[in-house]
């Protein structure tokens, strides 16, 4: 009969113990995969049961819905722009999507959020809307995290057209307990977007000015410390 560790969120993993002492716990699943869990986290080490079929289905339903995860970011630094220099990036921005692995070693979904690019005579503000995805590159409590992003930002300002944007990021995971962990790291994103640009033209003849309005095309380049909590 197989073993079955209950873990202190209330999520069961099933397979055969390969170590348990008063420190850890070490089980094969059933998907072949070795798991290792610090006795603090585990509530419970029994044998497996037969469930109804009812009652695997509510446990599968309540399964699914630990899959779903959110992740509050905030990210500070410089951004750049090649004709106007450099000037400050601030933003903050809230993650919803999947877990898809037991671990919870990757994360995908959508994002929101908003992001000011500062320079010394203006601020171009954004909304983005993005598709991201991230991934934890082992178990333990301490980890390296790299995630990616794209997506669309509408810009806030009046003046301003929004469009494309991208982004990467990389940084240290810390595991607190199995539905709550902090990244620290540092990212980098590029966001397409236009300006609007008044051109003043006189005609020769008769020395009329008219203004006349364009949008000249802006990319900037931020590079930023990033702080992320996941719950």
């Amino acid at each position: 009969m197989a073993e079955v560790v209950v873990l202190q969120s209330g999520q069961s993993v099933k397979g055969d113990i390969v170590l348990q002492n008063e420190d850890v716990v070490i089980i094969r699943a059933t998907n072949g995969m070795r798991y290792q869990y610090p006795m603090s986290e585990v509530l419970d080490v029994k044998q497996d049961e037969h469930v109804s079929e009812p009652a695997q289905e509510k446990r599968d339903a309540e399964d699914q819905f630990k899959h779903v995860a959110v992740c509050a970011q905030t990210v500070g630094g410089g951004v750049y722009v090649p004709y106007m220099g450099w000037g400050g990036n601030v933003g903050a921005s809230l993650k919803i999507g999947a877990n898809l692995l037991e671990e919870k070693q990757m994360f995908v979904g959508g994002e929101v959020g908003y992001k000011a690019m500062i320079f010394t005579d203006q601020t171009y503000s954004f909304i983005p809307l993005q598709f991201f995805f991230s991934t934890i590159l082992n178990s333990e409590k301490h980890a390296p995290i790299v995630g990616v992003n794209v997506g669309y930002s509408f810009s806030a300002n009046r003046k301003t057209q929004g469009g494309i944007c991208a982004g990467a990021n990389v940084g240290w995971h810390y595991k607190i307990d199995h539905d709550t962990s902090i990244a620290l790291g540092i990212s980098t994103d590029w966001q397409q977007a236009k300006t609007e640009v008044v051109q003043m033209i006189v005609n020769p003849d008769t020395n009329e000015q008219k203004d006349y309005t364009n949008y000249m095309g802006v990319n900037f380049i931020t590079l930023a410390v990033r702080l992320a909590i996941h719950f």
